[in-house]
């Protein structure tokens, strides 16, 4: 039998502060216990079809909102694109693996893609191995990148996305792309669910309007991921690059 008027028993210390899957987390130093060859940049969906600004994924939102269409096609050029470029210079240049996650289909009739989105798929004839599912030449995509097909929202369902990071001994990631309160914040969940340790780089992530972008922000941020930025990952990253490593790391 349960005892009356005993004292609930509080979160531990070390997990009030944070829910990021970080065995080292200190509140002052976001990336205190990060390294370098243990993480990956997971770009969602940078790819033509979903991000040109005449293809067919901006189009199929203008044909319901002029608006939004506009607004993500604006962010992606003045903001997203520009630090996206940023972003994955800096973690090249700190041997950081970069992932190319894409919404593709590899079955003639489309059958591999979620029942939802396959409609929006096969009308853009989006099929591995075409130049619209290339990733876009902002992120410059190298030999060395790892280029991963996925066949609904989310970067971990419908791939092998976890098996190949798990394999390469990756527990950190640091996601950037589109659309921020979809397919980045699917792919988020996942990888939380997952064990990685997680940053959101909102200023490389594009979603339809303000306040979709606030408020997917808002949630990935109260547990699922660390938000930051650009600046403050280039900065992280360029100390992580030449700090003196512990034995084992």
């Amino acid at each position: 039998m349960p005892v009356l008027n005993q004292p609930i028993r509080a979160l531990p210390e070390t997990q009030q502060d944070h829910w990021y899957n970080a065995p080292q987390y200190r509140a002052d130093d976001a990336w205190f216990g990060v390294v370098p060859e243990r993480t990956a940049v997971v770009l969602i969906d940078l790819i033509d079809w979903q991000v040109a600004p005449d293809g067919p994924s901006i189009q199929s939102i203008r044909q319901h909102s002029a608006k939004r269409a506009d607004y993500i096609v604006e962010r992606c050029e003045r903001v997203v694109l520009p630090n996206v470029a940023r972003l994955v210079a800096a973690a090249r240049n700190t041997k950081i693996q970069i992932v190319h996650a894409r919404l593709a289909s590899r079955h003639p009739a489309f059958c591999d893609i979620v029942p939802a989105l396959r409609p929006f798929v096969r009308a853009a004839d989006a099929r591995d191995g075409s130049p619209a599912c290339a990733p876009i030449p902002e992120v410059c995509a190298t030999a060395a990148d790892l280029s991963i097909v996925k066949t609904g929202s989310g970067a971990f369902a419908g791939s092998d996305l976890d098996f190949i990071l798990k394999r390469l001994g990756i527990d950190t990631l640091i996601y950037a792309g589109v659309v921020t309160n979809a397919c980045v914040m699917l792919s988020v969940a996942s990888g939380f669910d997952l064990g990685y340790r997680q940053y959101l780089a909102t200023d490389c992530t594009g979603a339809l309007c303000d306040e979709d972008q606030a408020d997917a922000e808002r949630l990935m941020g109260f547990y699922l991921a660390q938000l930051v930025t650009t600046d403050d990952t280039i900065t992280a990253l360029d100390r992580l690059r030449t700090a003196p490593r512990s034995p084992g790391e």
